[in-house]
C-alpha cells in the first residue's frame, strides 16, 4: 500500500474528492459566455418549459427567442460591448431576458435592490456611469427623486403583469396601488422597448477569458455596498459544479426560485444554474417567507435554495401538516449560519415528511459567485457547510498570513478557483485586501470567516472574524456558539449575539443576546430569560456566556433574509436606557 505524503497540505490532498463521482474529476469549466452556455445546454429540449410564472409557461425555445428580441432592442438603443446597464428590479421573466441579452452583447448587467434608499440607487448608477436603467414600476417614485440629477438616456419600466395570462393580468391591474408612470420617448414600457428592435439584428460577442458578466452588490453591512464583478467563467463554473456533483437532476424536475436577482445567490444559483441544467424554474418575484409551505405544496419543486430563516417558517407551516415531501430532494441552505437546534429540527421535519435527503447546507459569498461548498445528497455532516465544490479549492489559513493550517486547525476560510470574482468595481484598494496571491502562485479570496476543515474535507464555519468579540481579558468569543446554544430553547424563534462596550473594565467588549420569541411564548419573557441564563450556565464556559439577554418583537433582516446585525447594538443600548 502506498504511504500518504503527510507533508502535503489539505488543499493538496483534497480528501473531499472521494465523495465526488469519479467521472466528474478533472472536468473543465466551459469557455463560453453565459448566453452561449444556456444556448448550448438546452439544444435537446427546446419544447420543454424553462420558466413558469404564475400560470404562464415559457419554453426554452421561447426563452431564447425573447432573449434575442431583447438583445435586438438593446442594440437598437446603442448598447455595445463593455457598457453597463443598471437593473433595479426583481425576478420577472423579462429580468431573465435582459440578463442573458446583455451578456450576448458583451454588456454588463448591474443589479441593485429596488428597496434601497433613492440616494443609494443614485450613487450606484453614478458609480457605474450607466445611462440606461431598467426599473420595476413600484420603484418609480424613487426614480423621480433622482432623475433630474442623472443623465439617463432611457428608463425601461418593468411590470409584474407583462407576462401574466390575460385573466390574471386584468386582476392584477384592478388591484391598483401601482404608481402612475409618465411614459414618453425616454421612459418606455417593456413592450415599447422591445418594439425598438424589430428592424435590428444583434450580434453575439465572443467569449473572452476573465470578462465580467454581471455586477451584484454586497449587503452593505459595513459602509456603502461594494459592486462585485462576477465573470462568465465564474458563473458557468458554479453551474458545472452542481451538474457534476452527483445531485440527481432530471428534465422532469422543478426548481423553486425565491431568491432575488440582485443577490449573487439569486442570479447564480437561482437562475443560471437551474436553467443550464434543464430544470423548470418557477419564478417568485416577491417572496413572502410565511408562504413557503404554500409554494412548496403548490409547485412541488425537487430543488430550491433559501436561507435558514425561511426553513424555520417551513417547519411551522400549516400546509406541511401530514404532507408528503418525497419529491423534495434538495433543501439548499446558505447565506447565513445554521445553528444545531434548527438543523436538528429541520432534518427531523424532512425525514418525518418523506424527504429523500437531509438539509443541503452550503457556504459561499458574492465574491465567489455565491457557492464554494455544499452538502450533496447524503454527503452530510452535522453543522458542516459541506465539501468544496468540484472546481473550487477551500483551505484554512492562519489569520493575516498565507500559512495554510492542517486538518481541524481553526483559522480563516479562503477560496481559490474559477468562481472567484474579478474584483470590486472601482475599489482596487478593497480588492487588494481580500484577493491575495499566495506563494503557491494562486490567488485566494480571504473570506473573513473563521472555521476549520476535518480529515474528510468537511468545512465548519465558526463565525465572522469581524463578529468575533474580544473581552477585556483578551478571551475571544464567537457569537455563533452562543446563538446555537440559546436556539435550543423551545421558545426561541431567532437569536442574534452582538457586542457592547465593557464599561466596568474600560476596555474590551461583552457579548449580549437579542432574542425573538415564537408568538406562542410571548408574554412570559421574565421566566424565559431565567431559563436561557440557566441553559447558558450549563452549556457555555464562564467567559463565553452572554452578559445580558433582551427580547425584540421582530428581528431586523437584510434584503435576502439574513439578520441585520448592524442595527442591533443600538437597539440593545436603547433598551438599557
Amino acid at each position: 500500500m502506498q504511504k500518504q505524503n503527510t507533508n502535503l497540505k489539505p488543499s493538496e490532498l483534497k480528501p473531499w474528492l472521494k465523495y465526488v463521482p469519479k467521472t466528474s474529476i478533472g472536468a473543465e469549466v466551459p469557455e463560453r459566455t453565459l448566453y452561449e452556455h444556456l444556448k448550448e445546454t438546452c439544444k435537446g429540449y427546446m419544447g420543454k418549459t424553462a420558466l413558469h410564472y404564475y400560470g404562464t409557461n415559457i419554453t426554452f425555445s421561447q426563452l431564447l427567442e425573447n432573449i434575442e428580441k431583447t438583445a435586438d432592442a438593446f442594440t437598437a438603443m446603442g448598447v455595445k460591448k463593455g457598457d453597463i446597464v443598471s437593473l433595479c428590479t426583481v425576478c420577472f421573466p423579462e429580468t431573465v431576458y435582459a440578463f442573458y441579452a446583455l451578456n450576448k452583447l458583451g454588456a454588463i448587467s448591474d443589479f441593485m435592490d429596488p428597496r434601497t434608499h433613492p440616494d443609494g440607487i443614485e450613487q450606484m448608477i453614478r458609480e457605474a456611469e450607466s445611462d440606461i436603467l431598467i426599473v420595476v414600476n413600484l420603484a418609480w417614485p424613487k426614480v423621480e427623486y433622482f432623475r433630474s440629477r442623472l443623465s439617463l438616456k432611457k428608463i425601461i419600466i418593468q411590470s409584474a403583469n407583462t407576462s401574466l395570462p390575460p385573466i390574471k393580468k386584468l386582476a392584477k391591474t384592478l388591484q391598483g396601488g401601482v404608481p402612475k408612470v409618465p411614459f414618453d420617448n425616454d421612459v418606455l414600457s417593456w413592450n415599447d422597448f422591445i418594439s425598438l428592435g424589430k428592424s435590428t439584428t444583434s450580434c453575439d460577442v465572443p467569449f473572452e477569458a476573465d470578462s465580467v458578466a454581471t455586477i451584484v452588490h454586497t449587503g452593505g453591512t459595513t459602509g456603502f455596498p461594494k459592486g462585485v464583478m462576477l465573470t462568465n467563467t465564474g458563473l458557468n463554473a458554479v453551474s458545472k459544479n452542481f451538474e457534476l456533483s452527483g445531485v440527481h437532476i432530471s428534465l422532469d424536475q422543478k426548481f423553486l426560485n425565491i431568491m432575488p436577482p440582485f443577490s449573487s445567490y439569486g442570479i447564480s444559483c437561482g437562475v443560471h444554474t437551474p436553467l443550464t441544467q434543464g430544470l423548470e424554474v418557477t419564478l417568485i418575484p416577491k417572496f413572502e417567507p410565511d408562504k413557503i409551505g404554500y409554494l412548496i405544496k403548490k409547485y412541488r419543486p425537487a430543488h430550491m435554495m433559501g436561507v435558514p430563516a425561511f426553513y424555520e417558517k417551513l417547519i411551522n407551516s400549516k400546509e406541511m401538516k401530514n404532507f408528503d415531501l418525497s419529491f423534495f430532494e434538495t433543501a439548499g441552505s446558505g447565506g447565513d449560519t445554521m445553528n444545531a437546534a434548527l438543523e436538528a429540527k429541520l432534518n427531523g421535519f424532512l425525514k418525518s415528511h418523506g424527504g429523500k435527503y437531509p438539509l443541503s447546507q452550503g457556504y459561499g459569498m458574492s465574491e465567489v459567485s455565491a457557492a464554494a461548498s455544499c452538502c450533496y445528497n447524503d454527503t452530510f455532516r452535522s453543522l458542516s457547510v459541506g465539501i468544496p465544490m468540484l472546481t473550487t479549492t477551500v483551505a484554512i489559513f492562519k489569520p493575516g498570513t498565507t500559512e495554510e493550517l492542517g486538518f481541524n486547525e481553526e483559522g480563516e476560510v479562503c477560496i481559490s478557483g474559477p468562481t472567484v470574482m474579478k474584483g470590486y468595481f472601482k475599489r482596487d484598494d478593497e480588492t487588494a485586501k481580500v484577493l491575495i496571491k499566495h506563494p503557491d502562485g494562486k490567488t485566494w479570496m480571504h473570506s473573513g470567516d473563521m472555521g476549520y476543515m476535518d480529515e474528510d474535507g468537511f468545512i465548519f464555519i465558526k463565525g465572522r472574524i469581524k463578529r468575533m468579540i474580544i473581552r477585556f481579558d483578551g478571551h475571544k468569543v464567537f457569537p455563533s456558539h452562543i446563538e446555537s446554544v440559546l436556539a435550543k430553547h423551545d421558545s426561541v424563534f431567532s437569536c442574534a449575539v452582538v457586542d457592547t462596550p465593557d464599561t466596568q473594565h474600560g476596555q474590551g467588549m461583552y457579548p449580549v443576546a437579542i432574542v425573538e420569541l415564537k408568538e406562542s411564548h410571548r408574554g412570559n419573557e421574565e421566566q424565559i430569560k431565567k431559563e436561557l441564563i440557566e441553559l447558558s450556565d450549563i452549556e457555555l464556559e464562564e467567559r463565553g456566556r452572554p452578559y445580558d439577554i433582551v427580547f425584540i418583537d421582530k428581528m431586523p433582516r437584510t434584503s435576502v433574509g439574513k439578520i441585520d446585525y448592524r442595527t442591533l447594538p443600538e437597539y440593545y443600548l436603547s433598551q438599557k436606557k
